[in-house]
């Protein structure tokens, strides 16, 4: 069970009062539609009201479009939701991943080569910043995957660099800068770790061959480094970590049923809420390719 008044919520009694009060007073499919995100598919103000009263949706992300269309967009997805979505952002390297005319910094290769995590906490800051001013509320960032391989095109760019000590520094940094925004939320991503197969993870099979050991030390560090800082929510990813979940459960067969983390309760219960004790709200991305 999530506990409300730790790590990274830390609510009063009164705010978890609020929580329960509200929960209790939904429908079944205002519960359902509390677990879902929708990419939406129009702007227009009809379409986001059927949208959000029809579905009761817990959040929402969007296709691009001008400051001014998205912060009216974002308005009325706030003003037809029963209770307050989540309006998600790409603002990874940019505020031009919440709005077109949105300002770009740095992609994370660049940021990462700089080695100054003040850099980073700019980023963080900056970008959200803008976000926030046209109504997002959650960062799909930061991008805390590690390159080591340089066929893989998907994070060559997104990633701060193949060095995990530097990965965890720049992504808590990130972390720190977008949280200088009041009520501002970051999902990071893609858990448990891009970076070594050349597939790309939206579209195919993609695995991450990491051993127990060498996971803990190289991506699982860069994750616990994130939640100890208060890391709102984690993205899980269309990927497999085979020997991780082999250990926790020896009964799988790597030919038959491995699946990738999104689907995988060895890999988003077991190793992130009971090892890792994350505690925030996990979410996942590009579910309809």
């Amino acid at each position: 069970m999530v506990n409300l008044k730790a790590n990274p919520y830390f609510l009063s009694d009164e705010d978890v009062k609020w929580v329960q009060d509200t929960i209790a007073g939904m429908t079944d499919e205002e519960k359902v539609g509390q677990l879902f995100f929708q990419l939406t598919q129009s702007k227009e103000e009809a379409y986001i009201k059927n949208l959000m009263e029809t579905y009761h949706l817990g959040g929402c992300r969007y296709n691009g479009g001008p400051g001014i269309a998205i912060q009216e967009q974002n308005r009325n997805i706030q003003k037809y939701a029963k209770i307050p979505a989540f309006i998600a952002c790409n603002t990874e390297s940019g505020g031009d991943g919440a709005c077109a005319d949105g300002t770009f910094i740095g992609s994370g290769i660049k940021i990462g080569a700089t080695r100054n995590e003040d850099y980073a906490f700019a980023l963080g800051k900056m970008v959200n910043e803008e976000a926030a001013a046209i109504g997002c509320n959650m960062a799909f960032a930061p991008v805390a995957d590690i390159h080591y391989n340089w066929l893989n095109t998907e994070i060559v760019s997104r990633a701060f660099g193949n060095d995990p000590e530097r990965v965890a520094k720049m992504s808590a940094a990130y972390l720190r800068g977008a949280h200088e925004n009041p009520g501002f939320a970051c999902a990071a991503k893609h858990f448990p770790g891009n970076g070594q197969d050349f597939r790309d993870a939206h579209i195919a099979n993609n695995v991450n061959y990491f051993t127990p050991e060498k996971w803990d030390e190289t991506y699982g560090m860069v994750y616990k480094t994130m939640i100890e800082d208060g890391l709102d929510a984690i993205m899980g990813g269309h990927i497999m970590l085979p020997e991780y979940a082999k250990a926790i459960n020896p009964d799988l067969d790597e030919d038959g049923i491995m699946m990738p983390a999104t689907l995988s309760p060895e890999i988003m219960t077991t190793l992130l809420r009971d090892k890792l004790g994350f505690n925030g709200m996990v979410v996942t991305d590009a579910s309809t390719w």
